[in-house]
């Protein structure tokens, strides 16, 4: 009798085992799947402070003056499409070290100015983020701008806002993402929320990779914009 128990004890231990196993498989492929994408989602984050902020600028080298040929697109409200143009983008932190102001300008090979405006943002410490603010003029015509942080990658070097303007009477908002490609170019791309054809504009450091771009042109467009 304790013979037939201990091979019946033998036989439900394997096959539980085969049964078990399986399952524990699953369970730690499921937790190991988990596990990567908590750690890719850690790597795409909102800063905790204005010096991690300022930090993150600094490490993937946005600081500075870039420019780039492009055509315009049907994507900004005072802005027609069609139009070639210089464009040249500086990011610069404050002397105090207590914002980061931005400045653009573009213009056609004739001298005529498509869009010329600002930026600024700061650490607001009652909401613990970062708020920006944009404004200047499309085809001489208004325009402002606020923006909200979404997210920093240290890793992919890439910072994400989301842009509300106001232009012509109308307030569109706006999903920008920069990416700082090399230590001297950039890539930013802009796409109305709602969806569209996005416009992209690829920069080059002044000084570096378009050496005979004038200097006097300002802003990479972090800031809203």
């Amino acid at each position: 009798m304790k013979t037939i128990e201990n091979s019946l004890d033998r036989i439900f231990y394997k096959e539980s085992k085969m049964r078990i196993t399986p399952f524990l498989l699953l369970c730690f492929t499921l937790q190991w799947v988990a596990g990567g994408h908590q750690q890719a989602m850690a790597q795409e984050k909102k800063p905790e402070s204005w010096q991690e902020f300022i930090a993150f600028h600094q490490t993937i080298g946005s600081f500075g003056t870039f420019t780039h040929e492009s055509e315009t697109k049907d994507l900004w409200e005072g802005i027609d499409a069609g139009q070639k143009y210089t464009g040249t983008d500086t990011l610069q932190l404050a002397a105090d070290g207590k914002s980061i102001h931005s400045s653009h300008r573009m213009e056609t090979e004739n001298g005529d100015v498509i869009s010329l405006g600002v930026g600024m943002s700061y650490w607001d410490a009652r909401t613990k983020t970062i708020k920006s603010s944009n404004s200047g003029f499309d085809q001489g015509k208004l325009y402002t701008g606020s923006s909200e942080l979404q997210s920093i990658d240290l890793d992919k070097k890439t910072i994400k806002w989301l842009y509300t303007e106001t232009s012509q009477g109308k307030t569109t908002r706006y999903k920008s993402e920069f990416t700082q490609v090399s230590p001297n170019r950039t890539k930013r791309v802009v796409q109305k929320e709602s969806g569209g054809e996005a416009w992209v504009e690829e920069t080059n450091r002044v000084g570096c990779c378009n050496p005979t771009a004038p200097r006097y042109r300002i802003f990479p467009r972090l800031l809203g914009r």
